[in-house]
Order: structure tokens, then C-alpha cells, then sequence
């Protein structure tokens, strides 16, 4: 009875707050392959669809992606908050594993599929064009030899700049300890993105992405090519 009127309480709550947001941003893209911080999840191409609703300074992510062979899938819920020029976030990323019992809500000791990360980055800020993002997990990110926590990080730089006409952007990405992504402290993720939009109309575009990626810890190179369509609500 508890589990129920909190359900109940928790789905009321969700209700109220969600009827103040709208749409602000929506897409779905195709991509070439599923790359995330330098590793390749997935063994197909995958589809990858976006709903973000926002009001004022709160913004609320939707984001999935499946890969074509259903090798891989991924459900993200991101609450965000920005603050100047900040923005805290809390990523729920659910990733049901492949041939295995996969249930949304069940949160049991071995058996639940969600990892909680918190991060704060300047992406949206216009003071500096240096982008910095900083990522912790805070659940389900467990050393199996000892039960402890990893408390695996992830540290990202980004330079944006244009060029003939063409969004580029430089990157660099790496842990500052043992945990999730490597062993010990390690460079996992580099590369450049190239970008540009095609305008359809004044809130359509159709991007394209690509993408080199090298991942010095697991010396990995990957090059991915990514397009869609994307909606932004017109202020």
C-alpha cells in the first residue's frame, strides 16, 4: 500500500510539473554507429530520437537509441538546470542488456539496468569558447571485487569553431582514476566533429554530422556519420 500511494503521489507530482513545460527542442537522427566517450556500443547503425521540454531555466530530456540489429539499446531521462553560465544535470541512462530479463522499474541488486550521473559543463554558456563538461556516476557503478563504488568520472574539453562555412569542433575526453572506462587514469576519448545544417524551414533543419573518433586508452579509431531532422520551437 506504501509503494502504491507513493507511485500515485510521485506520478501526481510528475503531472503538475510536466503540464508547465512545452517542446523546445525534438529530432531523430540516424547514425552510422552508436560511439559514447570513445566506445563503440552497438554493431549496427542506429536510430536515435530526442524530446526536450523546458520552461525558464529547467529543461527535461528525452533521448533513446536502438541499433538497427537490436545489439544495443538505450533510454536516457535528463532533468537539467542552468545557472548563468552553467548547467547542472542528472542523467538516468537505462540500458537493457541483450538476452537478459530487462524490466524498466526494477531497481533489485543485479538486476537493475539504471546508472545515475551527475555533471555540470558550460556548453550552453557565451563567455568562453572553451567548453568543459564534468561528469560523476553516483549509482549502480559498482567495483565487483570489493562492492564499492567506483564513482567513475569523465572530464571533456571542446574548442567549437567555424571554418568555410562548416562547424567544427575539436575534442578530448579522459578519466582522472580506476572505474568504468579504464583501468587507471587515461585519455579515452579525442577527435573532431564536422558539422552543418540544412535549413528546411525556420524551426526544421536537417543536420549532418561526422565524426573522428580515437580512443587512445583502447587505441580505437572510429569515423561515424550522422543526419536526421530536427525541430527547434521558434522563440
Amino acid at each position: 500500500m506504501r509503494r502504491i500511494s507513493f507511485t500515485v503521489l510521485f506520478l501526481a507530482i510528475c503531472t503538475q510539473v510536466f503540464s508547465q513545460l512545452s517542446i523546445s527542442e525534438a529530432e531523430v537522427l540516424f547514425q552510422s554507429r552508436h560511439i559514447w566517450r570513445g566506445t563503440k556500443l552497438g554493431t549496427a547503425p542506429a536510430i536515435e530520437p530526442s524530446v526536450t521540454l523546458s520552461k525558464g531555466h529547467f529543461s527535461f530530456n528525452v533521448w533513446a537509441s536502438v541499433t538497427t540489429n537490436n545489439s544495443y539499446s538505450e533510454i536516457d531521462l535528463i532533468p537539467s538546470w542552468q545557472f548563468g553560465e552553467y548547467t547542472f544535470s542528472i542523467y538516468d541512462y537505462y540500458n537493457p542488456e541483450v538476452g537478459e530479463q530487462n524490466k524498466y522499474f526494477k531497481f533489485d541488486d543485479g538486476e537493475c539496468r539504471h546508472s545515475l550521473e551527475v555533471s555540470i559543463d558550460n556548453y550552453w554558456g557565451e563567455k568562453s569558447r572553451l567548453k568543459w563538461y564534468v561528469g560523476t556516476f553516483i549509482a549502480n557503478d559498482k567495483n565487483e571485487e570489493t562492492g564499492n563504488p567506483y564513482f567513475s568520472t569523465y572530464i571533456e574539453l571542446k574548442y567549437p569553431f567555424t571554418f568555410l562555412k562548416i562547424d567544427a569542433e575539436p575534442f578530448i575526453g579522459g578519466t582522472p582514476f580506476k572505474g568504468y572506462y579504464a583501468d587507471n587514469m587515461a585519455i579515452i576519448n579525442s577527435g573532431l566533429a564536422l558539422s552543418k545544417e540544412l535549413k528546411l524551414t525556420k524551426t526544421l533543419v536537417i543536420p549532418v554530422v561526422l565524426t573522428y573518433t580515437y580512443n587512445p586508452y583502447e587505441d580505437g579509431h572510429f569515423v561515424t556519420l550522422g543526419t536526421g531532422i530536427s525541430f527547434t520551437a521558434s522563440e
